[in-house]
């Protein structure tokens, strides 16, 4: 698996230049939309994709003319180049920056571009071979717009594969989306494909070998430490919930009784419950404080583990 960096370090772009360049002779063409048909010339045998995460974005080779460069969303406006675009989501015209025209810069840029349809007003839009890719690789599974990426680059037979910008290790990233990505650069790599990925990414690296290496200090704690940590701040907040609700379903159910309760009229009882209540809510919060917090130093520790770069803020 490389991990060497070949390209020459890139300052950060202020938007697509269509004049760039390492696209000079090159072009690549729509000719079927619906069945995703796009043709290059010359053909590339080299792909970068590119993400947000500035540890590592701004390395793409964007220089190289040997590589096709691969965006997503709204990445476009941190880059120089740009080959083929990816917004593979049915919102992908919501929660978009604020004062851009999403939907005018996928319709002028004149580069593929592609989406869950292709749409009559945007002419290089390209339905994504959703079919064919999940045929390719005998699975459908996909959690990430840059795994449908990879999933592509197989498709088209690129024999370099290298992913910039993409780190995938804080929040939900971690949780969902980390494990599918690594899962495909496994298949790459598995056909023979050479996979790129910058030393400062966090991507296929670990901590220590294990069994072989002792698990790294971070400080007072270890990431197996804090891990148990938010397992159990987890645990104990789906008890505080669980009481949360039987508490909602009493004060439910004393809100429709008008008889005395345990002693208590139907409006002591209420005040109980409520007190009760907020005592759990209070729990609740505190426990979603602790976790934050954990999870925090988990993904900072974790970051650190890989060797990629990152600076605390606490």
């Amino acid at each position: 698996m490389s991990s060497n960096i070949t390209a020459k370090e890139a300052e950060p772009g202020s938007g697509v230049r269509f004049d760039h360049e390492a696209e000079e002779g090159f072009a690549v063409k729509v000719t079927d939309q619906e069945k995703a048909i796009v043709e290059a010339t010359p053909k590339r045998d080299k792909v970068a994709i590119v993400g947000f995460a500035t540890s590592s974005r701004d390395l793409a080779p964007f220089d190289d003319p040997e590589y096709e460069i691969w965006t997503l969303n709204q990445i476009y406006r941190h880059v120089p180049r740009c080959t083929r675009h990816f917004d593979i989501h049915s919102y992908w015209e919501e929660d978009n920056v604020e004062g851009t025209d999403h939907r005018g810069w996928i319709r002028e840029c004149g580069v593929p571009v592609y989406m869950m349809n292709s749409e009559p007003d945007l002419p290089t839009s390209v339905r994504y071979p959703i079919e064919d890719v999940i045929e390719m690789a005998g699975i459908d599974y996909f959690t990430s717009t840059v795994a449908f990426e990879v999933g592509l680059a197989m498709l088209e037979g690129f024999k370099t594969i290298g992913l910039y910008g993409i780190d995938l290790i804080v929040g939900t990233e971690y949780a969902e989306q980390k494990a599918c990505l690594e899962f495909w650069l496994g298949l790459a790599h598995g056909k023979g494909i050479e996979v790129v990925i910058p030393d400062q990414s966090a991507l296929l690296k670990q901590s220590h070998r294990y069994g072989y290496e002792r698990e790294p200090d971070f400080g007072p704690l270890k990431i197996s430490e804090v891990s148990s940590r938010i397992e159990h701040l987890s645990t104990e907040r789906n008890k505080k919930m669980a009481l949360l609700n039987a508490l909602d379903g009493a004060m439910a159910e004393n809100e429709r009784t008008l008889k005395k309760i345990d002693e208590l009229t139907p409006e002591e009882r209420m005040k109980v419950l409520n007190e009760q209540r907020g005592e759990v809510v209070a729990a609740v919060s505190t426990i979603d404080g602790a976790v934050q917090e954990a999870t925090y130093w988990r993904d900072l520790f974790t970051l650190r583990g890989r060797n990629a770069v990152v600076n605390s803020m606490m």
